[in-house]
Parts: structure tokens; sequence; C-alpha cells
């Protein structure tokens, strides 16, 4: 018989993993290894293959944009766009049969409107390119087109029996995953499954993770493929891999986790477009850089301060290098940020307040890039800073955000029960002054979040970007109204 488990309270479950907020930049940290349900153990093949548990859950979402195009731009007249779709999921995981298990997880968007967006599918072709296919439609962009596939098949194996003063079933010290999966570390800054939108990233990947050291936990990825959110009508459905590895070691302190990680990344060329991974948009050096060596350290934590307020503290650095493809002239860049916050009750509701500086170095020729983030929990909700060629489209200037994060959960709990309330501010600048362009501009945004009989979620959010008049962007608009249900 199949087994579910409904999900229950605000922040039990991954409906709401895409309510950012705690973090002024990011997503709250994920353990970094072991990640998933604990899954029962059986000497039984039968047992294994029949007990496993199911997973649905159905996510309807309309997106609104608007783009203040000035007259002149050669993108003049496609200031707007709209969307109403739905995206599916169907999962299914085993249980363990001596350790060895397996999941299935098929995913689908479908479009429940007229095509009034911009879509990162074949809408966006070569050629024309960019301007001209946007031209064409008509229209900003939405980037979640319609499509079905495969987001997760593979085979894994978790070690079934040594959790130490712990009964079966347990997670064990060691695990092997091979075929198609989700992967994410820490905050999604460098490696994430972009949660929001309506196709998730997964990974053609063979991952290891290991905590046999107490307190200590080690991850290792070699990438093989990495397919991307665009759907398979995309020409940037897929990146092809070659020798690309993701390393990750985690240790819990008392005041907190310490992370040090490597990220070793080789795109090979693609063919769909003439976009030349590691050197940038059409062959051009300092647009993007994604062959990268880049080494970091983190730190994550919280103290208590007395009985009613905690301290919240983010310092990370890193260092990034172009390497492979990506050309003589790119030089590395370094990646900081620091975050300070308290955790304490604003008339009797949990808030919790945090100010941030984030910097994504640039030299004026090419910039620290993220490709496989999830950047829209990054550098504000309007994705001014997100691209359709790599996660992150980072100017060459790089840059500075300052942002300040404000989240209440409660407000009229008496009345309405449980909720989320978010609102962030951001200040944009370059590292780097390139052409004249130092101020990219302000936004804030807002998002409220209400549970609602334990599997559904209701959500509004809204965001607003104030182009900064040093011809970097333009205004621009966006709000989301969303429901979901979530089964398991």
């Amino acid at each position: 018989m199949l087994k579910h488990k409904c999900a229950s309270g605000l922040l039990a479950t991954t409906a709401f993993a895409f309510v950012q907020g705690a973090d002024a930049t990011g997503l709250p940290d994920v353990d970094n290894a072991h990640t998933g349900k604990q899954l029962a153990n059986t000497t039984s093949l039968n047992k294994a293959l029949a007990g496993g548990s199911t997973d649905l859950s159905l996510r309807l979402r309309y997106e609104n944009v608007h783009d203040d195009i000035p007259a002149g731009s050669p993108i003049a007249g496609t200031d707007d766009a709209d969307m109403l779709s739905l995206r599916a999921t169907l999962g299914y995981t085993t249980e363990r049969f001596y350790g060895f298990y397996s999941r299935l997880e098929f995913e689908a968007n479908t479009r429940l409107d007229d095509d009034n967006a911009l879509n990162i599918d074949d809408d966006l072709t070569f050629p024309p390119g960019p301007v001209a296919s946007r031209v064409a439609a008509g229209h900003s962009i939405i980037p979640d087109n319609p499509f079905q596939q495969v987001n997760e098949a593979y085979i894994g194996w978790r070690s079934p029996y040594g959790c130490k003063h712990s009964p079966e079933p347990c997670n064990g010290s060691t695990t092997i995953k091979i075929g198609r999966q989700e992967v994410i570390y820490d905050n999604h800054r460098w490696v994430g499954n972009i949660v929001w939108r309506q196709n998730h990233m997964s990974y053609d990947a063979l991952r290891i993770d290991n905590t046999l050291i107490p307190n200590l936990s080690i991850s290792y990825v070699y990438l093989d493929k990495v397919i991307r959110t665009f759907g398979p009508e995309s020409a940037f459905n897929v990146w092809d891999m070659h020798n690309s590895h993701l390393i990750n070691l985690a240790y819990k302190t008392p005041l907190g986790k310490l992370v040090g990680y490597g990220y070793l990344l080789d795109f090979e060329d693609n063919g769909r477009t003439p976009f030349i991974e590691g050197q940038g948009t059409l062959g051009t050096p300092g647009i993007a850089n994604y062959d990268s060596n880049t080494w970091g350290v983190r730190f994550v934590g919280q103290h208590p301060v007395g009985n009613a307020f905690s301290l919240l503290y983010q310092l990370e650095w890193a260092n990034q290098e172009p390497v492979h493809d990506a050309g003589p002239t790119l030089s590395d860049n370094d990646y900081y940020d620091i975050e300070f916050g308290g955790s304490f009750k604003l008339a009797g509701m949990p808030t919790v307040v945090r100010i941030g500086r984030e910097v994504l170095g640039g030299n004026g020729v090419n910039a620290l890039q993220t490709p496989l983030a999830t950047v829209h929990a990054f550098n504000g909700w309007a994705d001014k800073f997100a691209g359709a060629p790599g996660g992150t489209d980072t100017p060459p200037g790089g840059l500075q955000d300052t942002s300040i994060a404000v989240t209440i959960k409660g407000i009229a709990a008496k009345a309405i029960g449980p909720s989320k309330f978010v609102f962030q501010y951001h200040e944009y600048k370059a590292d780097t002054t390139v052409a004249g362009v130092r101020d990219y501009g302000t936004e804030w945004g807002a998002l409220f979040a209400k549970p609602i009989a334990k599997q559904w979620l209701l959500l509004a959010k809204y965001a607003k970007f104030n182009d900064g008049g040093d011809g970097f962007s333009y205004d621009t608009d966006k709000y989301w109204l969303m429901a979901q249900y979530q089964f398991q």
C-alpha cells in the first residue's frame, strides 16, 4: 500500500521553500548532505517497490510584468506580459532494498491563458536573436514555458545501518545517488534548483555524501548535464558539462555552520545558439563567464542574547577564476556577503530583521557569475541580474547589493491564522564603474503567504525596480498571485 505524509505547519513543507524572506540574500540554508526523507529499509524487493511514498504538487500562478521601455529603444512597444500557468509534479520514491532505492518524478507546466509573454522557448531563436525575437513576440519576458519532462530519475544507495543512538530506519553515514536529481547547497547562491520558476532545474550527476565524522558532512557531485528551467523547446534547455565537480564540506560548531566549497565548472559549447560557453554572449568576453573555478568559505549561524533576542549572522567569501575556454583577457573576481540581523517578537509576532551587503566582483571586463544558482532569491525579485544565457548576468562592472529584509509571522493571527509577510529593499551599485554606469538603481518588494488546511498555500508578491539613471536598465513592476497544493 502506498504511504503518504501530509505537510503541516507554516514552514514544515517544501511548499514554503520559495517563500523567500528570512535572509537578506538567498534562501534559508539546507543540510548539505543526506537531503530527503528517511526511508525504511527492507530485505523484500516487493515491499521496497510497493511500500514507497508518493508525492504530488500543483502550483497555479498568475504573473504580470510591466517594463517601462523608452520610445527610442529597439524593444519599444514590448512593455507588458502576463501569464496564468499550472505546474504539476508527480513523484514516487521506493523504500530501501538492502540500502538501494530509486526515485522518479514527472514535471509539467501548462499555460491556461493566451500567449502574452516572451518565453525562453521557441519564442527566442537564433536568428533573429533576443531583440528581434522580443519584438516579434510583442511582450516582456516570463520564462515559464509549457513543457513536460522527467525532473528526477535516479538510483540511490543509503547505508542501512550505522546511526548511533537512533533506531532504524535512519539515513546512515553514506549516500550515493546516480541519475537525474535536484541538487542544492547552502542558501542556493552557487548551486540550486530554481525553485521559484514553474520548471525546476535538475542535474544528471553522481552525488556522494558522507557524515561518518561527527558534525562534519562531506558532499561531492560529478556533473554531466544541467537540465535548465526553460524547457525542451528552448535553445537554452541543457548545459552539457565536461569534467565539472561540486565539492562542499560543512562543519557544525557551537556558534554556527562553517562551510568550505569548490565549484569547478567546464561548459561545452551550445550548438543551438551563438553563445560560446565560457566566453559570454555572442562570444564576446566581458558579458558573462561560465567556465570557472570557484573556491570559498561560508559561516552562518545564530546566537541567543538574553531570552527574547537572537543575533543572526552570515559571512562568506569566494574567489572565482576564469578557466578553460574563458580566454586570456579575463581575470579572477572576488565574492563577499556580510549579513547581520536579529530574531525577536514584535507585538507578540515572531520577527526577523536582516541587513546585508553582497558584492559580486567585476573588473570592467568580466564579472563573477553564478550560473547554477537559484538567482531569483538574490538581488531582488525583479530579476534584473538574471539572464537567459546563464543563471546570472552580472554586468562587467560587477554588483554591490546593499539590502534590508523584514519578515513577520502571524499578522492578524487571531483573525486569519498563520501567515508570513516579507519586505525587502535593495540598493544596487557597480563594483567598478564602466562607461559612466555606476548607479544601477533600487528595488523594493513585498510578499504575503497564507497556508490553508495544511496542504494549501496562497501567496501574493510584488517587486518594483527603479532604474538609477546611468543607462543600466529601465523601471520594472512585477506581481504574482499563486495557490499551491502539496501532498506527501
